[in-house]
Parts: structure tokens; sequence; C-alpha cells
């Protein structure tokens, strides 16, 4: 489940799109939830932290661009199957798949 706090409506929408996607195209069998805030965030772009248990948080700049919000929200949902593997946290790893990621998306909810 994902709850959402800030953003624009149309944010807060395609935060939902891009979780149910994400979830599926990256097998996440085990219930989470996602504590999303879409604020400012000083020094990235967006971050994500583990609770445990499937608890996750993850804060997104409210001021990207629509393909960059889409670009960073699928870079933390990498983040997330990563700790839900225990695996090592690795940038490398979330870099090199969220554009992959986010293309699919992209090519799935074309209008």
């Amino acid at each position: 489940m994902i709850y959402i706090e800030g953003g624009t409506k149309s944010q807060r929408q395609l935060a939902k799109a891009l979780y149910s996607f994400c979830s599926k195209a990256l097998l996440i069998k085990k219930p989470i939830d996602i504590d999303l805030k879409i604020q400012d965030v000083e020094h990235a772009q967006a971050w994500t932290d583990h609770e445990g248990g499937g608890k996750f948080y993850i804060d997104i700049e409210k001021n990207l661009t629509t393909d960059q919000f889409i670009t960073a929200f699928c870079h933390e949902m990498i983040h997330v199957i990563q700790h839900l593997r225990d695996k090592p946290i690795s940038e490398k790893e979330a870099y090199q798949l969220e554009t992959e990621l986010a293309e699919q998306f992209k090519v799935l909810n074309k209008d």
C-alpha cells in the first residue's frame, strides 16, 4: 500500500500508477507499505529509508519535471527491492535499472 502526502493532484496520481507498475515489474510479492512525501528535498531528487518489516519511507522533490519524477520514483523502488531481497544498497544498480523501468512505464502509459 502507498500513502502519499504533499505534491500536486497529478503527482499523487502519477505516484499511485508508478507504485502499481513498479510492484509488478519488480515482482514484489511481499506486502509492503510506503509512506511517500512529495516535498522539498535537500541535496537530492529523492531518497528511501527502510524501517523493516516491509515499511518504507520515500521522499521525492516536488519541483521535478514529470520525466524526472518518474525516473526518481523508479530509482527509489529499485532500492525497495534491494532491501526486500536483503541485497546491499547499490546506487550503481539503481542508476542502471531506473531508465529501463521508467521507459517501460512511459510506453505502457502513453495517452
